[in-house]
């Protein structure tokens, strides 16, 4: 979260980062963490550095530009996730209009990962064609391109694959900070009521066209990066087996994980990782 003083207004706070300030301290979810009588100021606003320390999140300065960077917490369950339950997302799509995750309440919704850089691009029209499958069965499909120069980068892409489902753009990595996502190709199970049901893990449409990539044509540094590509282990086929089966059946899906789960096989987050996200952030 980039701040330009380090009073906080308490509902920005919640909208970007999903912890709410009650009487009981900040909430998120059905964690809270209270607060010292310090952390709210006279004139209602919090301050970042109380926040910070009871939180665990880094407070990194842009020195002599009044600018700081709040990162995301680490000290509640060192994990990226604090809660099962969804936080808000907000993001544009490639023509800047912006979209609010929150809306697909009483979807089932698959929110997946890409960027421009990697050969998972080539999937965006394989997504498409799963979500004509899938979205009368209750599913939508919500695509999220991580570059950080943004529809510059990404357009080319989403414009092929011509997408009826929500394509949107990441050029702040706001994904990683909120769901957990530590790479792409990435998905993220979330429910109708907005619960996340399966954490940020290597996601697939069935299938994906760099399994067919060949050498022929590569320049050195591409033959190298395929030769890493080639390393990988893609379980193409069980990824759809899995998704199908939480669309038929729900939460009843042998695939759905309990909220404890969720949060237990999020990806581990320390105060370094943290601090590192805010530095990225102010940068």
């Amino acid at each position: 979260m980039i701040l330009t003083s380090l009073h906080i207004d308490p509902a920005a706070f919640a909208e970007r980062t999903g912890w709410a300030i009650k009487p009981q301290g900040a909430c998120k979810g059905e964690a809270c963490v209270p607060l010292p009588a310090n952390a709210r100021q006279a004139d209602g606003t919090l301050d970042a550095r109380v926040l910070s320390e009871r939180l665990g999140m880094p407070l990194v300065e842009e020195a002599g530009r009044s600018l700081w960077a709040l990162g995301p917490e680490s000290g509640v369950t060192g994990r990226a996730l604090t809660t099962a339950i969804a936080p808000e997302l907000v993001l544009p799509d490639v023509n800047g209009k912006p979209f609010r995750l929150s809306s697909l309440r009483g979807k089932k919704v698959l929110l997946t990962t890409w960027a421009s850089w990697c050969g998972c691009r080539t999937d965006l029209p394989l997504w498409q064609k799963l979500r004509e499958k899938l979205y009368p069965q209750g599913l939508e499909i919500v695509t999220v391109a991580l570059d950080t120069e943004g529809a510059k980068a990404a357009r080319q892409y989403i414009e092929a694959a011509q997408p009826e489902h929500p394509s949107l753009i990441d050029a702040g990595h706001l994904v990683d900070e909120l769901f957990g996502v530590v790479n792409v190709p990435n998905g993220v199970w979330i429910n109708e009521e907005g619960v996340i049901v399966r954490p940020a893990e290597p996601a697939w449409p069935g299938y994906t066209k760099v399994s067919e990539w060949k050498e022929e044509g590569m320049n050195a540094n591409q033959r190298q990066m395929l030769t890493h590509v080639r390393k990988i282990r893609y379980e193409t086929d069980l990824y759809l087996e899995m998704l199908l089966d939480w669309v038929a059946h729900g939460s009843q899906s042998r695939y759905v994980l309990a909220p404890d789960e969720v949060i237990a096989r999020s990806q581990p987050r320390s105060a370094d990782n943290a601090r590192a996200a805010a530095h990225f952030e102010l940068g």
